[in-house]
């Protein structure tokens, strides 16, 4: 007894002694610095939801991510500060709220886009499938609580923000990350498609529209960068499809050479990418340029395959194959 008492007195059993006596003992790296708790109201969600209304954030779980924070200032990238945070995830506040789409709509959800919004008028745009068909569902939080994450052999605490705020983890710039929102719209994806599925679904190129311009795309730009990797494929209705082999080019470089589109101004912005037979899936910008897991999604070139079309887009960070798109035809980008 003599000899563990001297250890806890010489430093080397502190954290049992800590423990025993009540205290937390951890080896985490995120929680050595003071939280700042926040007071939310609850959201009110409306659109294409069968039940619109409030959202009592109480009766939800929290989730905790920690999140590097970097902003642009001045024509160059500006680290806002290192966070570890607990909150409400965007998939628990909708979760509730079943959808309803409009009558005689596209059946599958893989279409449907959410818009966060403030009293001041600033929007975030998600699409719901980054919410629902993503491995990574629970990395955009409401902020309950935050804490700084300070560097270990330097004397610096970064500045906690003054309100709660949304915030996504997965995002490389912050232009997502909104104070207070109020209100979050459930919407299908606008445009024009094919109303009937057709076997025809071959398009020799893709029309890539913004601003009111387009852009076509016969040919991968030279010198595109290249990725091969290997998906076991999952469907939301029909399971297990094997093992896919996927080559191609990255997505979001051909989207920025095209429309000059930048990272740090996606945060309010919907792509809707079509195929020839009406299929299409809703993005938001954001998860397509604006990645910091490097999670990037694919463009495959499949010749003249009559059943896949020439290119076929393959969604990456999503558990389910539902928004990978054959025979992509158009890709329109939208500013909501």
């Amino acid at each position: 007894m003599k000899i563990i008492k001297a250890l806890v007195l010489s430093g080397l059993l502190a954290p049992l002694a800590m423990a025993q006596a009540g205290g937390k003992a951890t080896n985490s790296f995120f929680d050595d610095s003071p939280v700042k708790e926040y007071s939310l109201t609850s959201l009110v969600v409306a659109g294409d939801v069968a039940e619109p209304g409030p959202v009592e954030l109480a009766g939800l779980p929290l989730r905790e991510t920690a999140v590097k924070e970097l902003g642009w200032a001045d024509g160059k990238p500006a680290f806002k500060g290192a966070y570890f945070i607990t909150g409400y995830s965007l998939y628990d506040i909708l979760d509730a709220k079943k959808v309803k789409k409009p009558e005689g709509a596209f059946k599958p959800e893989t279409d449907l886009y959410v818009t966060v919004e403030n009293a001041k008028g600033e929007k975030a745009v998600f699409s719901w499938g980054e919410i629902y068909y993503s491995g990574d569902n629970f990395k955009t939080l409401l902020t309950k609580t935050v804490r700084s994450v300070n560097p270990a052999k330097r004397d610096q605490t970064w500045p906690l923000p003054e309100a709660a705020r949304l915030v996504c983890a997965n995002d490389l710039y912050n232009g997502r990350f909104i104070s207070e929102p109020v209100k979050i719209t459930v919407s299908v994806a606008p445009g024009t498609f094919a109303e009937e599925r057709t076997k025809k679904r071959f398009s020799p190129d893709i029309k890539i529209i913004a601003a009111g311009k387009t852009a076509a795309m016969a040919e991968f730009p030279a010198g595109a960068e290249r990725r091969s990797l290997a998906v076991a494929g999952y469907g939301h209705g029909t399971g297990f499809k094997g093992l896919k082999e996927a080559e191609g080019v990255v997505f979001k470089n051909i989207l920025i050479d095209k429309t000059g589109l930048k990272a740090q101004e996606a945060g309010d912005k919907l792509v809707v990418i079509s195929a020839r037979d009406g299929y299409r899936g809703a993005f938001s910008l954001s998860e397509l340029i604006n990645r910091g897991d490097s999670e990037d999604f694919l463009l495959l070139d499949r010749g003249d395959s009559e059943e896949d079309g020439r290119y076929s887009l393959f969604v990456i960070p999503d558990f389910y194959v539902d928004r990978n798109i054959r025979s992509v035809e158009k890709v329109e980008i939208v500013k909501i």
